[in-house]
């Protein structure tokens, strides 16, 4: 039996239509799959104990996904405590609850307000990630037909919450598959890459070697260590993913380089999602239109970090930023692709 919290409902509501940035941010401050099983004197006691150390379980949770492991260890044991943690959250959702006169049991979601957990952070001086990587296609390929049946059940059809979402392909492919081969099926699911996720090792040592293909080409983006199980070696690879999406996009000199630039494009749809994509990049701010005509735009923004991250990570969102003669260029990099 499943009961929903209808405060969590109506800010998933509220959230959802306001807008994609904003759904983005609520996909990132939920913490899903938190079990619970408390047991006190009566059923409420129970409950309350329960929810109580949950939301606590759920900030830790949360601020691991939000950080590197060499930042978050700045804070103290005070900061994942009953009292912020209490504070911090905004909903919870409810599933497989089950009671009895002294037992509570259930599967609790828990929303974390964006702004309350930003707040923290930036007061100790801690470094995080809040915006997601583009939405990836994971494509899982192995050295047999029999261990890439196994393989590809390990993986979840998707995972929206993590720092890199990503949904599961469909159709087959190989390890030397590149972008002409899979770009069809990503822009089918609305997905900006492809992350070739090839398992490896043998059974109780399974480690998988991700590579992104985008339209710019491929990029190796490293090799998960050994886990005994496919289904860890899957959780591991996601969580391989969120680290070098946070090591990508954490900027500890926050410095902006001004640039401005031409916008080229066939058509007003293609303006439309390179200025999304621009706007959403975790490394761009102060993005100003300063004219749109029917082929071409002229902007402004600042970025932070060095050159050639800003435009690595702009080609994972398919936008390609080039120097030309008469200065920068900003182009759709699906182009490439036909």
């Amino acid at each position: 039996m499943k009961t929903v919290s209808i405060l969590f409902t109506a800010l998933t509501l509220l959230l959802a239509s306001t807008g994609a940035a904003i759904a983005d941010t609520r996909a990132v401050y939920t913490v899903p799959n938190i079990p619970v099983d408390e047991t006190a004197a009566n059923t409420r006691d129970a409950e309350n104990r329960a929810l109580a150390n949950a939301k606590a379980i759920g900030l830790r949770r949360l601020v691991n996904k939000l950080t590197l492991p060499e930042d978050r260890a700045a804070l103290s044991d005070e900061f994942y405590a009953y009292e912020n943690a209490r504070a911090f959250s905004a909903a919870v959702d409810v599933d497989n609850e089950r009671r009895s006169s002294t037992v509570y049991k259930a599967d609790l979601t828990i929303l974390y307000n964006p702004k309350l957990v930003r707040a923290a952070l930036d007061r100790e001086g801690v470094a995080y990630v809040d915006r997601q990587a583009p939405l990836s296609m994971i494509v899982p390929v192995a050295g047999n037909a029999a261990l890439l049946e196994d393989w590809r059940a390990a993986w979840p059809s998707e995972k929206k919450t993590a720092l890199n979402p990503y949904v599961k392909g469909l159709a087959f492919y190989s390890s030397s598959d590149g972008w002409a081969s899979v770009a069809q099926e990503v822009r089918s699911v609305n997905a900006s890459n492809a992350v070739i996720a090839e398992l490896l090792g043998s059974d109780g040592a399974w480690q998988v070697r991700l590579t992104q293909e985008t339209p710019g080409g491929a990029t190796i983006i490293g090799t998960t260590n050994p886990v005994p199980s496919m289904s860890e070696a899957a959780s591991a690879a996601s969580a391989y993913l969120d680290a070098a999406w946070k090591r990508q996009s954490i900027v500890r000199d926050q410095t902006l380089t001004e640039i401005s630039a031409s916008v080229i494009y066939s058509d007003l749809a293609t303006w439309n999602s390179l200025r999304k994509s621009l706007s959403e990049s975790a490394l761009i701010s102060q993005l100003k239109v300063e004219s749109v005509s029917v082929d071409g735009a002229q902007i402004k923004f600042g970025y932070a970090g060095d050159e050639a991250r800003l435009l690595s990570e702009l080609r994972q969102r398919g936008v390609q930023l080039e120097r030309g003669q008469q200065g920068w260029v900003v182009t759709s990099a699906l182009r490439f692709s036909r």
